[in-house]
């Protein structure tokens, strides 16, 4: 969700909160007031300078700066980077339940360096004595641990020793410790508060703002993404990286790949036990990677294309419909990039009827509709009933780069339309992104067809969009095709002032 797309789901009160965290100065501003100023001060909000600056100078007490870096995680972790403060609380209180339970094994620290371990524990035992750390002491630990060569993971183990993880006598952070995290991370801008969102209330990092949240606090992958990076090595890398990290190497793949996870090892500390030459071999199977540099650019390279994929994580039986329809906007876009590696697609032929297969799921399961069987071979993607002898019909077109609308699809189109039985009411193009001018020829198409029929252009993403939204619209709960019926192009703007009009 952009800057742009968030401030339309906040109200007064949480949209001046990040006015104030940029223009302390500025009066308190109705709502759309608020959104104009945030969104014409986008730039200065997502300075990854700024926000590097808001969160490394963070001053509060220890287990709030546990809470505050668990929060920021628990929010990359997700491919939207939105939560419900539910959906939060589970997610950090049940890592934080991992540590306590880990400590109380007789092996947890089993395969560390145990003089290492008793230097860390005795500056980690002398810093919480005031139950707060300054800056310094922070960087101390941090350079310290480095040093050391002990992940965070065991300083959290030390802590909770020392009865001080994540919280005094270990205990968990409250309800009401999370309400004031995340109180502080809306006053210093970096989280929006989206009250008004369809689904219930969430809170949400919007996207120009996740470079900088990930540099400020060291965040790399995502653990689906980690996964994935992990899953192209062989068992031996795998045991290689665990043995340099003084983690148990035994066990089948899978089970090496969760204990990287579990350790807490960064993929560039992972990626650097790696030859130079098992690093370029890597980059080759990369689709569109450059293979060369020094090591330390392959290992950034890497990093960052596994950080640009679009991760959804989605049970093993899940439906292949549902499959194509959570990657509905990268089959449009033919990303076979994200679509390979996230094993959506295992040929770039299959694209086409994958996305043909995902706005099948998207109308029928989203929307509540029916597909309308047509015979004979000279037929649109899909077609669906609109009224009692009318119907609407779909197409497809998925492309690398903007459609345009050429003239071979407006005859092939045509076809469709003219050798259709009963009468199309709405003919609806689906692409990733609409070129200039294309949406002449849905008039062009319209009065061509014979019969009257609205032909519209829509973004995948757009209509993703309804399907996810249409419900804050609609009060019979019913969708109603007629926010489709038009003729040029469906934009997000035209389709809320349709839903406004045809839902109630």
């Amino acid at each position: 969700m952009k800057v742009s797309e968030a401030v339309k789901l906040m109200s007064k009160s949480y949209l001046n909160r990040i006015v104030d965290s940029f223009a302390k100065d500025f009066s308190k501003q109705n709502e759309s007031q608020a959104r104009e100023t945030i969104i014409k001060n986008v730039t200065e909000l997502a300075d990854t300078e700024r926000i590097e600056t808001l969160l490394r100078t963070y001053d509060a007490i220890y287990d709030q700066q546990i809470l505050r870096s668990y929060l920021l995680e628990a929010f990359l972790e997700q491919p939207d980077y939105r939560a419900t403060e539910d959906d939060l609380i589970s997610m950090v209180q049940k890592r934080e339940q991992r540590i306590l339970q880990e400590i109380k094994s007789d092996d947890c620290f089993q395969y560390s360096d145990k003089n290492a371990l008793e230097i860390l524990k005795t500056v980690l035992k002398v810093a919480i004595e005031d139950s707060h750390l300054s800056g310094d002491e922070l960087r101390l630990i941090y350079h310290l641990r480095k040093k050391l060569q002990l992940s965070r993971r065991e300083q959290f183990m030390l802590l909770a020793q020392l009865n001080y993880y994540p919280k005094s006598n270990n205990n968990l952070h409250s309800p009401s410790d999370f309400n004031s995290a995340l109180l502080d991370l809306q006053k210093l801008g970096v989280v929006f508060y989206c009250n008004q969102y369809n689904s219930g209330a969430c809170y949400v990092i919007p996207e120009e703002l996740v470079p900088g949240v990930k540099s400020a606090i060291g965040f790399q992958l995502s653990t689906a993404a980690y996964k994935i990076l992990l899953q192209k090595l062989h068992g031996g890398q795998l045991q290689h990286i665990l043995e340099a990290h003084g983690v148990k190497k035994s066990g089948v793949k899978h089970e090496l790949i969760e204990r990287v996870i579990a350790a807490d090892i960064p993929p560039s500390d992972g990626l650097d036990t790696l030859s130079d030459q098992e690093l370029y071999e890597l980059c080759r199977t990369l689709p569109g990677a450059n293979v060369s540099g020094i090591k330390e650019e392959k290992i950034s390279r890497v990093i960052d294309y596994f950080d640009e994929l679009v991760v959804k994580e989605l049970p093993e039986d899940t439906d292949p419909g549902e499959l194509y329809y959570d990657y509905l906007v990268e089959l449009a876009n033919r990303d076979r990039k994200n679509l390979l590696a996230n094993n959506v697609i295992s040929k770039d032929k299959e694209m086409d009827r994958s996305f043909e297969l995902g706005t099948q799921y998207l109308l029928t399961q989203k929307l509540g509709c029916e597909l309308e069987e047509i015979g004979g071979t000279n037929k649109p993607d899909g077609c669906i009933p609109f009224g009692k002898d009318e119907r609407l019909m779909w197409d497809n077109k998925s492309k690398e780069k903007e459609y345009n609308f050429p003239q071979s699809h407006l005859r092939q189109f045509k076809g469709y339309i003219r050798d259709s039985v009963k009468r199309v009411n709405c003919f609806l193009v689906i692409v990733p992104e609409i070129g200039d001018g294309a949406d002449k020829n849905t008039y062009r198409l319209k009065v061509d067809s014979d019969s009257d029929t609205d032909v519209a252009l829509i973004r995948a993403e757009d209509l993703k969009w309804v399907a996810e939204n249409w419900h804050r619209y609609a009060q019979n709960g019913a969708f109603n095709l007629e926010v489709f019926n038009i003729t040029g192009i469906l934009n997000r703007e035209t389709l809320i002032d349709r839903m406004e009009l045809f839902l109630k």
